[in-house]
């Protein structure tokens, strides 16, 4: 946003050109979206979900990869989970692979993880031939077709025109106006956040929840209308369609902003959780903050393991 800042001219002829092919392209997508696997919440791990997404989150942002191949990743991993019964001590090496594989769809050829950085991540770590061996088992499993669209997608393409100048009237200047573009970016990026940590929202159109997401934000940046026809004419969707999402995406914030302050608040026990103010002087610790064991002992690997906490947890 900040290249937009310090060239308003740049920033208009972006928006002008940017979009020639949007209403075909979206039109692609929305048909696509619909080839999308839909969860039965049936996974014996299924209590180790959020512990996975965090997983993937946190590579994702060592990586440096981008938000759709996170979006990707996670999708890939709940639909494989949907439909197996993985072993307990695999359960990372599943979110690896598919971290990987989504990778190459989404990525650069030069930014796709390689096996031996993703191997550093597992502890113990594992022959290399595994993740080709799941990367083929998961290939088969969604029959080569891996060019699903997820809301990350669909904002990418809508973020540039989730407000205008018209939405604030004339008693906004051009560098209020930069300021809550900016701000919106930012809150969009979150409601994305909230689409990935409520399993609920899994089965859910992508192109639907962008379009929540987008009205959210729209709504804390206190614009004009919410939902005006500009919106209805980019996505698609009237305000009476987004509503419900809307505010349970507006909701699954607040919660996530009251649950950072009790982190913040309450001295954390010894599970997977870190304290994070806590320093590291190894790349093995800082491995742990986010590893999901791998080293879980059971006499039947295909046995569920039962979570008496609130919070799954691998120990």
């Amino acid at each position: 946003m900040e290249i937009f800042r310090s060239n308003p001219t740049l920033s208009r002829l972006f928006e002008e050109n940017c979009t020639e092919y949007s209403d075909e392209i979206i039109w692609v997508l929305q048909e696509a979206e619909l080839n999308r696997l839909t969860l039965r919440y049936i996974s014996p791990q299924i209590t180790f979900r959020s512990i996975l997404v965090e997983l993937i989150r946190e590579v994702g942002q060592q990586q440096n990869l981008r938000r759709t191949t996170v979006h990707l990743a996670i999708y890939l991993m709940d639909s494989f989970m949907d439909n197996h019964n993985i072993a307990q001590n695999r359960l990372k090496l599943t979110a690896l692979s598919c971290i990987l594989l989504a990778a190459k769809i989404e990525e650069n050829e030069p930014k796709v993880p390689t096996l031996e950085r993703m191997n550093k991540l597992l502890k113990p770590k594992c022959p290399l031939s595994d993740f080709v061996v799941l990367e083929v088992v998961l290939l088969k499993f969604f029959n080569w077709h891996l060019l699903i669209p997820t809301t990350a997608v669909f904002v990418e393409y809508w973020l540039l025109h989730i407000v205008s100048k018209v939405d604030f009237g004339p008693s906004v200047n051009e560098d209020q106006y930069f300021e809550r573009r900016s701000r919106a970016a930012e809150l969009v990026l979150e409601f994305l956040d909230v689409t990935l940590l409520d399993i609920t929202m899994t089965n859910v159109r992508p192109s639907l929840l962008a379009a929540a997401c987008m009205a959210a934000t729209r709504a804390i940046l206190s614009v004009k209308r919410t939902w005006n026809n500009s919106m209805i004419k980019l996505t698609g969707y009237t305000y009476d369609e987004i509503c419900f999402l809307m505010r349970a995406l507006m909701n699954g914030r607040a919660c996530l902003i009251s649950d950072t302050i009790s982190r913040k608040r309450t001295i954390l026990d010894s599970g997977y959780m870190t304290d994070p103010d806590q320093e590291y002087d190894d790349d093995d610790d800082q491995d742990d903050v986010m590893a999901v064991p791998d080293d879980v002992s059971s006499a039947d690997d295909d046995v569920v393991f039962v979570c008496k906490s609130k919070r799954a947890r691998l120990e």
